[in-house]
C-alpha cells in the first residue's frame, strides 16, 4: 500500500526526533563542535557581516559556541523570534537578554532586524534532503521567512548526518537552502552561489 506525502512527512519527523532524542551529550557536543569546524571553513561565512542562527532545543545541533565565537570576531549575530504567524530576525545580545517563548525557545529581546540585510542564515530542521530541501516542525516559519531574503544571502541547513535523506517531497513554494552541513559531510546544493 502506498503512502501518501503527508503521513510519510509525519512519519519521518517523528522518527527524526525520536533519533535525535536518543543522542547523549558527548554525541551532541562532538558533532555540534565538528559542525562548528565545517561552519568556519565555508567562504560565505567566512566575509558574512550579519549572521543568523538559532538557539538549540531538542537536541539539535547546538551553535552557540560558534556564534559566541562569530560575535568576539566582530560580527552581528541574530536569533529568530516569532510574531504571531512569523519569524523574524533579532539582533542577540547574549543569554541575559532573551524570552523563552510559548514553544520553549530562548528568543531575543529588541526590535527585528531588516531581513534585506541579513548575509547568512543557518537553519535547523528535522529533515534534510540532497536538493536542499528540508522538513521543520510543520508550522512554516522557515518557508515564509527565507522568500523575504534578498537572493544572495547564503542559507545553510545544519543537521546531523542521519537526518539527510534522499528526498522530502518539497511543496512548490519551498525554499531550497545553498548548502547543508552535518558532522560528517557538506553537501554543496547551488554550486551558481559561489
Amino acid at each position: 500500500m502506498a503512502i501518501d506525502n503527508k503521513t510519510f512527512k509525519q512519519n519521518i519527523r517523528s522518527e527524526m526526533k525520536k533519533r535525535r532524542l536518543g543522542l547523549d551529550r558527548e554525541q551532541l557536543a562532538q558533532a555540534s563542535q565538528l559542525i562548528a569546524s565545517s561552519l568556519n571553513e565555508l567562504v560565505p561565512i567566512q566575509k558574512a557581516q550579519t549572521i543568523m542562527g538559532y538557539a538549540a532545543i531538542q537536541n539539535e545541533v547546538d551553535l552557540r559556541p560558534f556564534l559566541e565565537e562569530q560575535r568576539r570576531l566582530g560580527k552581528k549575530i541574530l536569533l529568530p523570534r516569532v510574531e504571531g504567524n512569523q519569524l523574524v530576525a533579532v539582533e542577540w545580545q547574549g543569554q541575559q537578554v532573551t524570552n523563552i517563548s510559548s514553544f520553549g525557545i530562548s528568543e531575543p529581546l529588541g526590535a527585528a532586524y531588516p531581513p534585506e540585510k541579513i548575509d547568512v542564515v543557518l537553519i535547523p530542521g528535522l529533515v534534510f534532503d540532497g536538493k536542499g530541501y528540508r522538513l521543520g516542525y510543520g508550522r512554516g516559519f522557515y518557508d515564509r521567512f527565507l522568500p523575504i531574503l534578498r537572493s544572495n544571502a547564503f542559507k545553510c541547513g545544519i543537521a546531523y548526518e542521519f537526518q539527510v535523506v534522499d528526498n522530502v517531497f518539497p511543496h512548490t513554494g519551498d525554499v531550497p537552502l545553498h548548502w547543508i552541513v552535518t558532522e560528517k559531510s557538506e553537501l554543496l546544493i547551488d554550486g551558481d552561489f559561489f
